[in-house]
């Protein structure tokens, strides 16, 4: 276990308590001096000693949160030998709309629910990988969830890469049957499942050929339809463009999922996607699949210490 600091210079700010300090010394030497004049007994020098003891307090915690201290440590984790997933992002122009200018794009919308979806699924490796006119891996079957956010947040984007069809379209469902014959999982894998996060707007394809791909790479494929009738592209300039979604596309994905005998679900159906997930991937054998770094960031804490001394000085000054 280790103690790291992600901007320790950032520290410096805690030395405006000092600041206060001195403010709080002027305002009693101030205090005394009218006392003395008025005949008067000043307060204790022990409840002085409590206030400056409370305002530094403040101030160093509040310089450790913005030092941003963060403890790591690595630890071992184990998962399932017998199954694996993998994330399916489609990544063509028209995942780019959404249902207004600052409102997220379906792909932001995908990578939100894709770590959520995750997250329920601890034991399980899953990869990631970017769908257009053909199926590309970004990162195999891993128990890591650091490398999956991070794939997700920084490998997949808008057309990158650039599909080899250049039209209206470039989505290309019957493209998923690579699942089936090249190696997006390992040889152990029994159970293979893809979870695919798609406006569900393709191009032709056969879905024969399709099915008997997957069929035969013993895959099963989930929809999560990340469509929107009020999905708009906005162009740079933020006028949207004359994209239109096609309320044909969930017709689309239903039919594959009959076909196929995967499941689609809207993207405010999480819980019962992971259910079916959960439900397809059934239980198995659980060994050591490496380790994982574990990190924990101590500024929330630092920030909720540093408002209990700082409410007892607001306590002491008004009452």
């Amino acid at each position: 276990m280790s103690v790291s600091f992600l901007s320790p210079w950032a520290a410096a700010v805690g030395a405006l308590a000092l600041l206060a300090v001195g403010l709080l010394l002027a305002s009693e030497r101030r205090s005394r001096a009218l006392c003395g004049l008025l005949g008067l007994a000043p307060r204790p020098g022990s409840s002085l000693a409590v206030d400056v003891g409370a305002l530094l307090a403040v101030g160093a915690l509040l310089g450790l949160a913005a030092a941003q201290p963060v403890v790591a440590d690595v630890r071992p984790i184990s998962g399932r030998t017998d199954a694996e997933a993998t994330v399916v992002f489609d990544i063509s122009r028209s995942m780019l709309a959404r249902r207004e200018r600052s409102a997220p794009t379906r792909l932001d919308r995908a990578r939100a629910l894709a770590k959520e979806l995750r997250g329920g699924l601890p034991e399980v490796p899953v990869g990631v990988s970017s769908l257009t006119d053909r199926l590309l891996p970004h990162l195999f079957p891993t128990l890591s969830a650091n490398a999956f956010a991070a794939t997700a947040d920084r490998a997949v984007g808008i057309e990158r890469p650039v599909p080899d069809r250049r039209a209206e379209r470039a989505t290309a469902l019957g493209a998923l049957g690579d699942l089936g014959r090249q190696n997006f999982f390992g040889r152990t894998a029994r159970t293979r499942v893809a979870l695919v996060f798609t406006d569900g707007e393709s191009v032709p394809f056969s879905l024969g050929e399709l099915r008997a791909l997957l069929l035969g790479g013993r895959v099963a494929v989930y929809f999560v339809h990340t469509w929107d009738p009020d999905d708009r592209v906005y162009g740079s300039q933020g006028a949207p463009e004359r994209y239109r979604p096609d309320p044909r596309s969930r017709a689309v994905l239903d039919r594959v999922a009959i076909e196929i005998g995967g499941g689609v679900f809207t993207e405010n159906e999480v819980g019962p996607a992971l259910s079916a997930l959960r439900r397809r991937l059934g239980e198995g054998p659980v060994a050591p699949r490496g380790r994982e770094l574990q990190a924990v960031a101590l500024a929330p804490y630092a920030v909720f210490g540093a408002a209990l001394p700082l409410a007892l000085v607001l306590l002491r000054r008004n009452f």
